[in-house]
């Protein structure tokens, strides 16, 4: 059965809205066509299909992340915390990050030798 590579753009683009898909994979379950056709048509490849699993992936992400910032739950608000803080915020939130000091100079010391006395000389 030959497949219109548009017609089945057009019906992943709706399968992403209706069903808010964000991954490839489910796009495939929702299309006439098996996942061998769609990536032979390399439908996978669409710039079209990308950008709406992108933009629905990003949609996703912010209101999740404002929920968890909006909620009451303190790990919530914490694990939003580490989403949107700097490099350091979150190893200090972490407890990850190990500060090694160092003063840069080189220290020497001395050994002096001392020969081993021998049982004849004792």
């Amino acid at each position: 059965m030959a497949y219109d590579k548009k017609e089945l753009e057009k019906k992943a683009l709706i399968a992403i809205e209706k069903h808010k898909l964000m991954f490839m994979e489910h796009i495939v379950a929702f299309l006439p066509c098996g996942k061998t056709t769609f990536y032979d048509l390399e439908l996978n490849q669409s710039d079209t299909i990308k950008k709406a699993v992108e933009e629905m992936r990003v949609s996703k992400k912010t209101k999740m992340l404002s929920n968890w910032i909006d909620s009451e739950t303190p790990s919530l608000q914490i694990a939003a915390m580490k989403m949107i803080s700097e490099e350091h915020e979150a190893h200090r939130l972490n407890g990850t990050r190990q500060e090694i000091k160092h003063d840069g100079g080189i220290k020497s010391t001395l050994i002096e030798w001392k020969p081993a006395k021998r049982e004849s000389e004792s």
